[in-house]
């Protein structure tokens, strides 16, 4: 066996490793409490996706909110038309899009420590300029400023096996809590009910919102299709 093809076994392993942690942690009583940070980060991932795609599309990104029930909302400033299902589409494509990136990062060690530390970082600068919810703030200040300091003392092997982690758990969140909201016209936002995001698209352009969703949900899977074939599966 070449130095390559153990590279991605031993990635492969940490992968499989990662993915039973998390099923494991679904299943423990106190389970849902350590995994809680994670579905957070998450919902992060998601609201993130709107604003940078308001940013990027000639808008304004006003702020992030994050609510206890890992609900959250990305407050904006666009014209209607494209930009606003563009950004729309953004927020539910990020999660699989940032998944897929962290599961191809980890084909190497020294890549995923790389991308580990952009992402802490990229959550404590979020956490100034953006998300300005107390509950947001409360997980994701503490949680960035972990990964902040793993980054800098933790082992390589841990970095590797926490960005593999942070992937996988994007990518099944993707197709379990996220998969239902995405095949809904509405949902409850800080005891709010709003139009989802597949219904935001669906005003802007044409088609209904279980169109969308179907387009949406295709392209989630071919992004993680993309990404095992990608790390695992192509010869070095």
């Amino acid at each position: 066996m070449t130095t390559a093809q153990t590279g991605r076994s031993r990635g492969l392993l940490i992968l499989v490793l990662a993915a039973v942690t998390f099923f494991v942690l679904n299943m423990l009583p106190f389970g849902h409490f350590i995994q809680w940070p994670f579905v957070i980060i998450t919902t992060f991932v998601h609201e993130m996706g709107h604003g940078l795609m308001a940013i990027l599309s000639g808008g304004n990104l006003i702020q992030i909110e994050i609510y206890q029930n890992a609900s959250g909302l990305a407050r904006t400033e666009t014209v209607a038309g494209w930009r606003q299902a563009a950004i729309a589409a953004s927020g539910l494509l990020a999660p699989s899009i940032i998944g897929g990136a962290f599961i191809i990062a980890g084909k190497s060690r020294q890549t995923s420590s790389r991308v580990f530390l952009v992402f802490s970082l990229f959550i404590l600068i979020s956490c100034f300029l953006w998300v300005r919810s107390a509950f947001g703030l409360l997980i994701l200040l503490p949680t960035g400023t972990l990964f902040l300091c793993l980054s800098q003392k933790g082992s390589a092997a841990l970095q590797h096996f926490l960005i593999q982690f942070l992937g996988v758990h994007m990518l099944v969140d993707t197709f379990t809590r996220t998969m239902s909201y995405l095949f809904s016209s509405s949902a409850l936002v800080d005891g709010q009910n709003r139009h989802s995001d597949t219904a935001a698209i669906a005003q802007q352009l044409i088609g209904g919102h279980l169109l969308w969703a179907s387009i949406i949900a295709l392209l989630s899977i071919w992004i993680f299709y993309y990404s095992l074939r990608k790390t695992y599966l192509c010869r070095a």
